[in-house]
């Protein structure tokens, strides 16, 4: 992700990522393993995700899944 600021690596987060359908944010958590400076605004930063139970693994891989479809389609 890119964020403004630098967070360390080996940061605990927590992870909120707000769909538009379903209305209710995804939340987990995860480690902070990259902390990158890409340009005077931004960082780019690499989180690791704690390991999620099934339903939450099945339906990140879903919303990850339509995204790639949607950029293939924006590509044709």
């Amino acid at each position: 992700m890119h964020l403004n600021r630098s967070i360390d690596v080996g940061t605990n987060v927590d992870i909120r990522l707000d769909f538009t359908n379903p209305t209710t944010p995804f939340k987990c958590t995860g480690k902070v393993v990259r902390s990158r400076k890409e340009s005077e605004r931004f960082y780019n930063i690499g989180i690791e995700f704690d390991p999620l139970g099934e339903l939450k693994h099945a339906f990140l891989d879903g919303k990850i899944s339509e995204l790639i479809d949607l950029e293939q389609k924006g590509k044709s």
